[in-house]
């Protein structure tokens, strides 16, 4: 599975578990205008300071859209946005920290699903390309580099399309699309990947296959998501693939919350224990199957 992939599950699962809600309509203002320095780095705190900013300046805008409990949101603070070369970057681009669960209009707006995301945009703040997760301060760097050149961008990789499609360009595509929110645009490219190796040979077919199971559970589709997963448990059987679709439908049933479902996801945690003892995902499987097992006590009313 793509380390992007897995990330979003157990950012999933670790949502699911606490029962982190947003809070929808907040105002797109929050916090001070402008921050004062913070590692180097005058970030604006607020989307209309930035948009005014870069339109006065003329300059493009980063946005960084993080939450108080996201532990590589603060490793960007104290790695990457200490660096001589990204603080150097920051005096020819506005750079924005947005709180996501704060402002809950611009993250709905660029459609954030994880965090950090660091979406670099025009002055007006069209999207050109973003960033999700966390970088080293130079692939950082090179990252912001080429899209500003219009290098490794969405753009970019529909003009390859034209010219010279592949499974490699068809799947970057869908995952640019599917990091934006655009799940039919997402789904048609990772169907492509699918379509041009109908015998699973190429390593991206068995994640194209995984994300098309992930966007019909981003859209509530539970069951084309529990199809789509047991269809791709069969077809990788005792694989690190039929691995993390056993975790992808334990999750699914988790999420849908019927009556049945928590029955099915203990038995496929328990079967995935049995199965692959041995896998870096054995921890998380154990704490969610002691979760179903063993769920706390419901609050008492007036607590």
């Amino acid at each position: 599975m793509r380390k992007g992939l897995r990330v979003e599950l157990l950012s999933l699962a670790f949502i699911f578990a606490l029962g982190v809600i947003l809070i929808n309509g907040c105002s797109k203002k929050a916090g001070k205008t402008v921050a004062g320095e913070q590692q180097g780095i005058a970030f604006v705190t607020d989307y209309d300071s930035a948009l005014a900013t870069a339109q006065q300046k003329g300059q493009k805008i980063l946005i960084d859209f993080y939450t108080d409990w996201c532990q590589w949101c603060k490793t960007l603070d104290t790695v990457t946005y200490v660096d001589s070369g990204v603080i150097a970057l920051s005096k020819t681009i506005v750079f924005a920290k947005i709180n996501a669960e704060v402002d809950t209009l611009t993250a709905q707006k660029y459609k954030i699903q994880g965090y950090p995301t660091i979406v670099l945009t025009n002055s007006d703040g069209t999207e050109i390309d973003r960033i999700g997760g966390f970088l080293e301060p130079d692939e950082y760097l090179e990252t912001v580099d080429n899209y500003l050149h219009d290098r490794e961008t969405l753009s970019d990789y529909l003009r390859r399309a034209d010219t010279n499609t592949t499974i490699e360009v068809n799947y970057i595509l869908a995952n640019k699309y599917s990091d934006r929110g655009l799940n039919k645009e997402a789904l048609d490219y990772f169907n492509k990947v699918v379509k041009a190796d109908p015998k699973y040979e190429d390593t991206l077919t068995s994640d194209a296959m995984l994300s098309i199971g992930s966007i019909y559970l981003r859209d509530d589709d539970f069951d084309k998501s529990f199809d789509q997963f047991k269809k791709v448990m069969k077809a990788f059987e005792g694989s690190e693939t039929e691995a993390d679709a056993m975790l992808w439908l334990a999750y699914a049933y988790r999420k849908r919350g019927e009556s049945s479902d928590t029955a099915s996801a203990i038995r496929l945690y328990e079967d995935f224990l049995k199965k692959f003892p041995d896998s870096p995902d054995t921890s998380h499987a154990i704490s969610m199957l002691d979760r179903l097992k063993n769920p706390p006590p419901p609050e008492e009313e007036g607590e």
